[in-house]
């Protein structure tokens, strides 16, 4: 399955000339190269549009992990801010002035002291800024988080691997779907050949009974419901061609090309792979066996799994200490100035932790939802691995059917051809009847058109249980 992913990167410098169509109607002349299966299912890899989505769903999943990983890298932080306070609220007295007082002290012999003179206050108006600003920039990194940096990392690998492996499923169903549609567009083409053959058998027998009634041998009968054969036989045709280009508008549609509004509906495809029975090499225990080691889809639910076990831990988290070391830098204004230029600054350093003593049991309901979501993605495991079985099983079943009823109308067809003959020469001889020649003809039609498409259904349960296996749809 990964070569898948291969040719999905080499398909955009793969020059294949399917070219688009013009928008004048005009048949371009890549148009009228050959496809072959192969190089539809590169095309449809390259452009279809489900799988396009499908990778912008691999480009959002490959967010989701980096935001799951950020908690492991360091967190640099950038905070500032800046207030203005008016003076009324800084101090009342501001503007007051405090007159000086002399206080005379007596002589202390004892310390060598003499009689001395002190001032208490002074005449000036206390400065205290009524502009307060700071800035920092901080470095924080978790130390412990209560388990989750560890099941982050992991978390975050999961969810690449599952959203690959759902990418890879979404392929392999839109080629399956693209490998039927091929299929019935050969169909068609074979069957408005089957058709075209009726049409002229039936025409050619016409003209020659109107000679033969022109020179008399036969009743005028004869060539009225020969004339309404040929008319029966042209309205199979018709619907035959019109399914036929249904078909081919279905699968330019999976190849993901739009159409111009003015362009015919009969496209200019070649489709080059034929209808054959190609054999299938494995028994259905090997295939069975094959289903559970390729099928992406049981491979993503393993990862539903385990991330399922991610969350339980993650929950588990919530009644556990959250501890952070930062360090940083810090600018911040002074208080007793008027200046707002004049600033301190320093650097900073700590750790800080936070324990939920009681969350009003938030922590609790979060570990049993995470518990039931685990045992959800269990039963969808179980449940699609039997649901695969029963693909491999029934696409098993239907190949065996389809091989069968190949094999009928091979034989079968030899059988009209061989009636047709005889009873044409019969008709030619009078020993026989007109409605032999005609029940034998439509016989022979009939037979052909089931055996095309006992074909396409042996093609179609041949992918269908390939991708039941979880092989490569192209093989």
């Amino acid at each position: 399955m990964m070569r898948l992913l291969t040719i999905a990167i080499a398909i955009q410098v793969l020059a294949f000339p399917f070219g688009s169509f013009c928008a004048t109607g005009v048949e371009s002349p890549e148009l009228t190269q050959p496809l072959s299966k192969v190089e539809a299912l590169n095309l449809a890899i390259a452009n279809n549009g489900t799988i396009r989505q499908a990778r912008k769903e691999v480009e959002a999943a490959a967010g989701i992990a980096i935001q799951t990983r950020a908690i492991l890298f360091p967190k640099l932080i950038g905070r500032a801010g800046y207030s203005v306070r008016q003076d009324s609220l800084i101090e009342a007295n501001r503007n007051r002035t405090i007159a000086p007082v002399q206080v005379d002290a007596p002589a202390i012999p004892a310390l060598g002291l003499g009689a001395n003179t002190f001032s208490i206050g002074g005449g000036e108006t206390p400065k205290v800024n009524n502009q307060a600003w700071d800035a920092d920039i901080q470095i924080v990194q978790s130390i412990y988080e209560g388990g989750r940096m560890l099941s982050a990392a992991r978390t975050a690998r999961l969810i690449r691997e599952q959203a690959m492996l759902v990418y890879q499923s979404t392929v392999s169903d839109t080629l399956l779907a693209v490998a039927n549609s091929y299929d019935d567009a050969v169909r068609g083409a074979k069957q408005v050949e089957v058709r075209e053959q009726q049409v002229n058998f039936l025409t050619n027998y016409r003209d020659d009974t109107k000679a033969r009634y022109e020179a008399g041998t036969v009743a005028e009968f004869d060539v009225i419901r020969q004339d309404v054969e040929v008319a029966n036989g042209t309205a199979k045709l018709v619907e035959a061609q019109g399914d036929y280009r249904i078909a081919k508008q279905k699968l330019v549609e999976l190849l993901g090309y739009s159409l111009p509004a003015n362009i015919t509906d009969n496209l200019p495809l070649r489709l080059a792979t034929p209808l054959v029975e190609s054999p299938y090499p494995h028994d259905l225990p090997a295939a069975l066996a094959m289903a559970v080691d390729n099928r992406t889809e049981i491979a993503a639910l393993e990862k539903e799994e385990h991330l399922r076990d991610e969350a339980i831990i993650t929950a588990k988290a919530g009644a556990k200490p959250s501890v952070q070391a930062f360090a940083g830098y810090q600018l911040t204004s002074r208080v007793e100035t008027r200046n707002a230029g004049d600033y301190l600054n320093g650097a900073l350093a700590g750790v800080q932790m936070s324990w939920p003593i009681f969350d009003g049991l938030l922590t609790k309901g979060r570990v049993d939802e995470a518990k039931a979501r685990r045992g959800k993605a269990s039963e969808a495991k179980a449940e699609t691995s039997r649901i695969i079985e029963l693909q491999v099983r029934s696409a098993w079943s239907e190949l065996r059917t389809a091989q069968s009823v190949v094999a009928a109308q091979t034989e079968n067809i030899k059988k009209a051809v061989r009636a047709l003959e005889l009873a044409t020469d019969r008709y030619k001889a009078g020993v026989g009847t007109q409605i032999d020649v005609l029940n034998a003809q439509t016989a022979l039609t009939e037979a052909r058109g089931s055996y095309v498409d006992a074909l396409r259904d042996y093609s179609v349960a041949r992918a269908t249980l390939i991708r039941a296996t979880g092989e490569d749809i192209e093989k």
